[in-house]
């Protein structure tokens, strides 16, 4: 890489590596072409910088659609910081709940079984977005059909749950739907025991719809933490990097960018998990949700 790209080059850089989705690594290698410099020493990173944006919107046609039918099949492609599935008896609110946290609007009727496909809204929260799907409502038997089928398989893909109802007498039904077919809500964290698949959850009333710490609570459960990196002195642009809780810098530094890994120095932390601001700490410094990282090479 030549040896004079500015300072903004390395944000934008920073931010293609960060990015989780096609269109958001789409922008940041545009955003990036458009910094890099035009002399003849740097032919081959810009010639490099337009091959991965021809193979990404390659891609990005291929997903063009997020729900995909094929044949007979309905898939639901994961973005976001987490994949979040609502679910519900007949008329449980489901959309008007989805529509709520998203800000988007949802087809929304009184009579049972308006949503036909999984409809799918992305959630913001504090710089990152929860993919919400909302999933076709729960009946007995549901397994009994291929479209059933497919809508347990994109629950049991979930990385979290949130069942919802009007009232809390109708939370049981939906749950013992999917026990049946072998989905367990609740767990502290996903996993499988044979052919049971065990999944976090939360469950959501009507009175609990306008709730305004209700996507915060979704995420505190996620098990995950949101940590915002830095570039000589100014935070990035990008939304933060996800990390697992009590992810480390090393494994942030893995991902911002492999030179980091080699030729790391130390990192400055400020935020919950850095005992005073600036704190300069090693790979093994545990970080904490909301952290600000800053990484230095030798």
């Amino acid at each position: 890489m030549p040896t004079n790209v500015s300072v903004y080059y390395l944000k934008a850089e920073m931010g293609y590596h960060e990015a989780k989705t096609t269109q958001e690594k789409l922008k940041a290698l545009k955003h990036m072409l458009s910094l890099s410099p035009g002399h003849k020493g740097a032919e081959k990173l810009r010639k490099d910088i337009k091959e991965k944006i021809r193979k990404l919107k390659y891609l990005k046609e291929k997903e063009r659609k997020q729900v995909k039918r094929s044949g007979h099949s309905i898939t639901v492609k994961k973005e976001g910081a987490a994949q979040i599935v609502f679910v519900g008896i007949p008329n449980s609110g489901k959309s008007t709940l989805l529509s709520k946290l998203s800000g988007k609007s949802i087809k929304i009727a009184e009579y049972p079984f308006t949503t036909k496909l999984p409809a799918v809204k992305m959630i913001p929260f504090g710089g990152i977005k929860l993919q919400g799907v909302e999933i076709p409502a729960l009946y007995e038997k549901i397994e009994e059909n291929s479209r059933g089928r497919q809508m347990l398989a994109i629950i049991r893909t979930a990385d979290f749950i949130v069942v919802v109802a009007k009232e809390r007498k109708y939370l049981q039904p939906a749950k013992d739907i999917l026990a049946e077919v072998g989905i367990y809500l609740g767990a502290k964290t996903k996993y499988r025991d044979g052919f049971i698949e065990h999944i976090p959850s939360l469950d959501v009333v009507g009175k609990d719809f306008d709730n305004k710490n209700l996507v915060k609570k979704i995420w505190l459960k996620q098990g995950k933490i949101r940590v915002q990196t830095k570039a000589r002195g100014q935070k990035a642009a990008k939304k933060p990097v996800i990390l697992k809780e009590r992810g480390t810098v090393e494994q942030l530094a893995k991902i911002v960018h492999k030179d980091f890994i080699k030729k790391f120095r130390y990192a400055k932390v400020w935020g919950p998990s850095a005992h005073f601001p600036g704190e300069k700490v090693g790979f093994e410094h545990k970080l904490k949700d909301r952290d600000v990282v800053e990484l230095f090479m030798k």
